[in-house]
């Protein structure tokens, strides 16, 4: 008996720290979305106290499904998080996949490389994409030199500008994720593909590529929970059209000082997430049971 409660008392600490940092206000987030705001009666006032404590009301949850303003900012969002969970992927399994072959003295400078723009402050590499992306930055100006435009392209305060930084953020997690999976495979393997008449490709194809789809899920995952949590770069990089429920919610609480409306906004982003999580977590489950990886953690 003694042995069975040994590992929770073990993981108690780490499980105390996620129970009051995330759970607990997670609590408190859905609570105060049924408060009513602290302007006028309909509680949607504008510089008057945030919330008024100790109410219940469905009056935000009302509002917020006849906004059409909130489903644009739902539908950008979801939109969003999806292109850059694809684009993530299409660009992130390449580049580990080239990472894994390279020689073992290259790989520790290739993922340095990788891991490089997570070094400097997240507000340090946006302002320098705004001044690379800018009208007069080196990109248009390579654009108008080689005679591909004659008039600077909107890469900044548009979703262009959003969905280059935010990628250029998120695809270090998805490479570094796709290549520890590719480390885990024997390459014992794909040397018995080869022996055994297959080329290069087909030995990818039914060898490689199977036995790294659970840590390409993983990646995905990964960068879909990023994708839609997106603030930094819609932020400092979109227009008033490219605006996520994160940077709503921010406007919402310190702005308008609307806190039950940031909280709802804050649920149903919280939902959303959840929602599409669990969609990819299915074929996840069924790519780790078809890769045979069910006893190993990618």
């Amino acid at each position: 008996m003694k042995r069975r409660f040994t590992p929770w008392l073990w993981a108690s600490p780490t499980l105390l720290l996620l129970l009051g940092l995330l759970l607990w206000p997670a609590i408190q987030l859905v609570r105060l979305s049924f408060c009513r705001g602290g302007g006028g009666r309909s509680g949607f006032g504008i510089g008057g106290s945030f919330y008024q404590p100790g109410t219940w009301t469905f009056d935000v949850y009302t509002q917020l499904a006849r906004d059409a303003y909130f489903w644009d900012v739902l539908g950008f969002t979801v939109w969003l998080g999806l292109v850059l969970t694809l684009l993530c992927v299409l660009l992130g399994y390449p580049t580990a996949y080239f990472i894994w072959q390279l020689p073992r003295r290259w790989k520790a400078t290739a993922l340095s490389i990788v891991v490089l723009v997570k070094l400097s402050s997240l507000l340090v590499t946006v302002y320098g994409l705004k001044l690379i992306l800018g009208d007069y930055g080196p990109v248009n100006r390579f654009l108008q030199w080689t005679g591909l435009t004659n008039t600077a392209l909107p890469l900044q305060s548009s979703a262009i500008g959003v969905v280059i930084g935010e990628t250029i953020l998120i695809i270090p997690y998805t490479i570094l994720l796709i290549w520890a999976g590719l480390e885990r495979i024997d390459r014992a393997l794909i040397a018995a593909a080869r022996g055994l008449g297959a080329g290069a490709g087909r030995s990818f194809v039914h060898v490689t590529l199977p036995l790294s789809l659970p840590a390409l899920a993983t990646g995905t995952l990964v960068s879909l929970i990023w994708g839609l949590g997106a603030f930094i770069s819609p932020y400092l990089l979109g227009s008033p059209q490219e605006i996520t429920l994160a940077v709503d919610v921010q406007r919402q609480m310190f702005e308008n000082l609307h806190w039950p409306r940031s909280a709802a906004e804050g649920v149903a982003l919280l939902l959303t997430l959840a929602l599409l999580v669990a969609l990819c977590a299915l074929p996840r489950r069924w790519l780790w049971k078809k890769s045979g990886l069910e006893a190993q953690a990618v």
